[in-house]
């Protein structure tokens, strides 16, 4: 150590006094160690004690557990600890409250509740169900019979039971399993539909094993007509006064998407007439015109599903009286760039003969074809979300025209889910922005057809059975007033079975409301409104479908065709059957 040089500690603290310095000055000296002294209290009195642990002090708890009550005196700081100390095991579900990191308080009281789950198997009956069938080989009035029994089924039903401290708190069904399907019993019932001749206003042709067929103002002659090969099924319209029927044939000489447009007279010497139009999808005439006009769209052949794609054009043109004269229509509309428009559209001609209504699978608007410019041609009346079908084909709405001609019904695909199964039906007022919803969940082949009676107008359509999957639903045949109102089911009567085609030309009103035609179980019925009697009108193995009807032919002295079976009169109002 240097000389006059003092070392010292206090605490963890090192000093250094030199005093070598003030040796010579007694006064000096004791000015120093007077300083130094000052600066060890100074030190010493800012040093903090050294921390002393704080002892816990036994605090009185009240612990419930297991059906029994202690009062404890613990030191423990949470409720995790005083159960560890009070040697309490807890299972997977038992229940502590309140919970484990909870701070200790005086006089807290801690419960425990043992859980425990049992599950139960209960068997449970299945009831069967009931079906009608309908069969030929009996009539309305033969009794029912039971052709099959029915038989109860069997599930399982598992149901978790919660016991806290043994005591049942809760149960609930966790899951079923069907052990055995029930097995419905099958009553086979008559027909119901009358087999006897029916007399009817004008004529009704349908499609029977491709080819065509007319009746005459009754069911008792049904006559084939020589269209010339095999019909396809996309066009088949009788025009406005019955007196040419249009339709499509396929082609024969491929397997591609191929067809041609052709005219018939309905009179029985008749032959075809080709119009030398191709890949037609849709056609139809003009209830108005003076003289015979249809209107057509084409496609485009394709090897890709569904074999074609539709050029969303529009055609119209006059039919030629002569028939050697060349058909030579004229294009309205090149092209239309509609949503998913491969597929195409549907269409409907309005009652004057002006419009064409139009539907796309997200959209119903109207054409003017006698419109002066683009942009007064077409108008848009919805727009609404598509509906994906997740496969090669799209859903387009059907359209149908109230008789005077100012509201189009048609089914719409509602909500914002592309995927939902969600059809309702509308009617649009085509003279202002109204629309209305007249039917919710009438499913996806609705296709209503608006009765051509102005007086007594109705609106017959298809409900389905399911609305959660209509696409795979069967249909009933429904009928409602022209407000949407007193909707009530036609056919087949409610429990019974039902088998209706779920093509949009599946049913054809007869020219003053009171018949209906329909293609049920391939077969064409006849259902006359005012007596309620179904005529089953044929029945064969051939596949019938595309029923439609006209109003007798006119002639030039006002009156009209005779058809057998059904009187007419002359323009003074006689009747000529007694002629």
């Amino acid at each position: 150590m240097a000389r006059g040089l003092i070392q010292f500690s206090v605490g963890s603290v090192q000093f250094s006094v030199n005093v070598g310095r003030f040796a010579k000055s007694p006064y000096k000296v004791l000015l120093a160690w007077g300083g130094l002294g000052l600066i060890l209290l100074l030190v010493a009195g800012c040093r903090q004690p050294p921390p002393q642990a704080v002892q816990q002090q036994p605090i009185p708890i009240t612990l419930i557990a297991d059906g029994r009550t202690f009062n404890l005196t613990t030191k423990a700081a949470t409720v995790r600890e005083l159960l560890e100390e009070a040697g309490i095991e807890l299972g997977e579900l038992d229940e502590v409250s309140p919970p484990l990191f909870t701070p200790l308080q005086n006089d807290m009281e801690i419960a425990v509740v043992r859980v425990r789950e049992e599950l139960e198997i209960v068997s449970e009956s299945i009831p069967y169900e009931r079906r009608f069938v309908r069969t030929d080989t009996m009539t309305a009035d033969d009794p029912p019979q039971i052709v099959q029994p029915g038989k109860n089924g069997l599930e399982e039903v598992t149901i978790r039971i919660v016991y806290r401290d043994d005591l049942e708190s809760e149960r609930w069904e966790a899951q079923r399993v069907v052990v055995e399907e029930p097995q419905d019993e099958l009553v086979m019932i008559g027909i119901g539909a009358s087999r006897e001749n029916v007399p009817f206003p004008g004529l009704l042709a349908y499609i029977s094993g491709g080819g065509a067929v007319l009746m005459r103002g009754t069911t008792a002659v049904p006559e084939q007509l020589n269209t010339g090969g095999q019909l396809d099924g996309r066009v088949f319209s009788l025009s406005p006064d019955g007196s040419q029927l249009l339709y499509t044939r396929a082609a024969t000489d491929t397997t591609k998407f191929n067809n041609s447009l052709w005219l018939i007279g309905t009179d029985r010497s008749a032959k075809p007439r080709e119009l030398g139009v191709e890949n037609v999808l849709w056609a139809d005439w003009n209830p108005a015109a003076e003289e015979p006009q249809i209107a057509y769209t084409t496609a485009r052949s394709s090897d890709q599903p569904p074999g074609w794609e539709a050029n969303n054009d529009l055609w119209l043109g006059l039919i030629p009286e002569d028939e050697e004269a060349e058909f030579a229509p004229e294009q309205l509309i090149e092209a239309y760039p509609a949503l998913n428009g491969w597929w195409g559209g549907n269409y409907a001609w309005s009652p004057d003969g002006r419009t064409i209504a139009y539907a796309y699978a997200n959209e119903v608007g109207l054409i003017d074809t006698l419109a002066e410019d683009e942009t007064s041609l077409r108008r848009q009346l919805v727009e609404f979300t598509p509906y994906n079908t997740n496969a090669d084909w799209v859903w387009v709405p059907t359209l149908t025209w109230s008789p005077d001609g100012r509201f189009l019904a048609f089914t719409q695909h509602g909500g914002d889910d592309e995927q939902a199964m969600q059809f309702d039906s509308w009617v649009a007022d085509t003279q202002s922005p109204l629309m209305a919803q007249f039917r919710e969940q009438s499913g996806m082949w609705g296709h209503m057809r608006w009765s051509p009676n102005p007086d007594a107008s109705q609106i017959a359509y298809l409900q389905t059975t399911n609305p959660l999957d209509s696409l795979r639903s069967n249909y009933t045949l429904w009928l409602m007033d022209s407000d949407g109102s007193n909707a009530r089911q036609l056919y087949p009567p409610p429990g019974e079975n039902s088998a209706f085609s779920r093509d949009a030309n599946f049913m054809a009103w007869g020219p003053d409301g009171r018949f209906i035609a329909f293609i049920f179980d391939d077969d064409l019925f006849l259902l006359d409104l005012e007596t309620g009697e179904v005529t089953r009108v044929t029945q064969d193995d051939n596949r019938d479908a595309h029923p439609v009807w006209s109003a007798p032919t006119p002639r030039r002295d006002n009156s009209t065709i005779a058809i057998p079976g059904v009187p007419t009169s002359t323009p003074d109002g006689r009747d000529r059957s007694e002629e």
